[in-house]
């Protein structure tokens, strides 16, 4: 690198696209050489060094796979960043494991590119400001514990620590209670390369009105009652993460103006006069099926796609039965201290075959309740007070029975609602979470069915 001038490599099969790059990074100020195959690149690369190589992914002649590998392994101190579309994303997640250092997702903008020559100004000149920044992180790594003996979770953990310096977008789908915000918060705490703090809203917890306010700001005398600016969490996040919790429930209306901040990375407060900038990575998370969201026409599909570059889901805890034991220890030592020293094998068997609905939440609260049941020391059943049959079988087989040949869907989906409705006794927030749906989603059911939701449903 001279002084401030990156020099950069484009490698890219397709003239319009090399000669687009080659000009927009030109006039950001970087020194720009270009190859349309991986061969030819390797070959410059044996004349000079470079501070960056951009390369896409797909070309006829060695591709970017075997470019990354190549340089991975030759020249591993160079930043390597892959342009990838829509259709190749699990592959762009492989690469970032191979070790690349970032990647770009067609259509990216000018600033895009700015914000990359940025952080690698940043991650080549400041060493001292990244070492600092890293000092910083470390009561937040410490705070992330996750426990696992599971190989999926082990996995799942080391791509989210590798793919944690990204400013890539993340969709982190999962049931409810499976340790979502834990893993946004890993994702944060593992990227050593920025300082700013970790924000998170939950966009089902708010109507469309007060969420479009957190979320951008506004200004004083925007609307009635807005007696102060308010500085939105977009705002809040600027320089850090901002997590998006069940994203999937955000208005459509709200989606648009959403996908808009990610596309131009601006916010407008409600009654502002102008965008303000912000550099925000953006982690969103759900509980239901995104992808079935987008088809049904609840969730943009542009959007989805700007959200789901890298994709992250969470198994469930009855997926890893393996993790019950080490959970449950943890929760115990956690709530009772010395208090509980032995756990019945017997007892650890049939947690291990309960079905935990409620996934790590739910055997949290179940360890809590032990905790504070259990007086003497022996730790028994009896004390987790659990909401279901130890063996995971239901209370009762009411809704079972009523199960036959012919019956609808519709007819099924409103048996199981009162069913769980029944088990939590009327807890809305705590049915929709043991359905998998939003508590909105429960009460648009209710109203299908023409019972009043309130009535119904006292606890909330």
């Amino acid at each position: 690198m001279t002084e401030d001038r990156i020099e950069v490599l484009v490698v890219d099969d397709e003239m319009q696209m090399r000669s687009a790059m080659e000009s927009t990074l030109a006039r950001l100020g970087a020194t720009v050489f270009t190859a349309e195959n991986g061969h030819e690149a390797l070959s410059l690369l044996e004349k000079k060094p470079f501070d960056l190589i951009i390369s896409d992914m797909r070309m006829p002649v060695c591709n970017g796979e075997e470019l990354l590998k190549a340089v991975s392994k030759k020249y591993n101190q160079i930043p390597m960043v892959m342009v990838t579309a829509y259709g190749t994303i699990n592959q762009a997640v492989e690469v970032m494991r191979l070790g690349a250092f970032d990647f770009l997702t067609k259509p990216f903008s000018m600033e895009d590119l700015e914000h990359l020559l940025d952080r690698i100004k940043g991650r080549s000149n400041n060493s001292i400001v990244t070492s600092q920044s890293s000092e910083a992180r470390k009561p937040n790594k410490d705070s992330v514990a996750i426990i696992t003996q599971d190989s999926v979770m082990k996995e799942l953990i080391q791509t989210v620590t590798h793919i944690a310096s990204s400013s890539a977008s993340v969709l982190i789908q999962g049931e409810s209670g499976t340790g979502k915000e834990l893993i946004a918060r890993l994702l944060h705490a593992s990227n050593t390369t920025i300082a700013g703090p970790f924000v998170a809203v939950n966009c089902a917890a708010l109507p469309e009105n007060l969420l479009e306010s957190e979320l951008f700001g506004h200004e004083k005398g925007a609307f009635t009652g807005a007696l102060a600016t308010r500085i939105g969490k977009f705002e809040q996040a600027n320089g850090g993460t901002l997590l998006l919790d069940e994203v999937t429930e955000m208005p459509l209306s709200l989606q648009a103006k959403l996908l808009r901040v990610l596309q131009e990375r601006e916010v407008d407060r409600i009654g502002g006069s102008k965008p303000i900038s912000v550099q925000v990575r953006i982690v969103a998370t759900t509980n239901r099926d995104a992808r079935e969201i987008v088809l049904k026409g609840d969730f943009r599909e542009d959007l989805y796609y700007r959200l789901n570059v890298i994709p992250v889901y969470i198994p469930s805890l009855r997926e890893r039965p393996g993790d019950i034991k080490p959970l449950v220890e943890y929760f115990l030592r956690k709530f009772s201290g010395d208090k509980i020293s032995d756990i019945p094998d017997s007892l650890l068997d049939v947690l291990q075959n309960y079905r935990w609905p409620g996934n790590i939440r739910e055997l949290q609260n179940a360890c809590e309740r032990a905790a504070l049941m259990c007086k003497d020391g022996k730790l028994s059943l009896q004390h987790f007070m659990l909401a279901e049959g130890a063996q995971g079988k239901s209370r009762n087989n009411s809704f079972q029975s009523e199960l036959k040949a012919g019956l609808s869907v519709a007819d099924a989906e409103r048996m199981l609602i009162y069913e769980t409705l029944r088990a939590t006794e009327n807890n809305k927030t705590k049915a929709a979470e043991l359905l998998g749906i939003s508590i909105r989603t429960l009460r648009n059911k209710l109203n299908e069915y023409g019972e009043n939701s309130d009535e119904l449903s006292p606890v909330s």
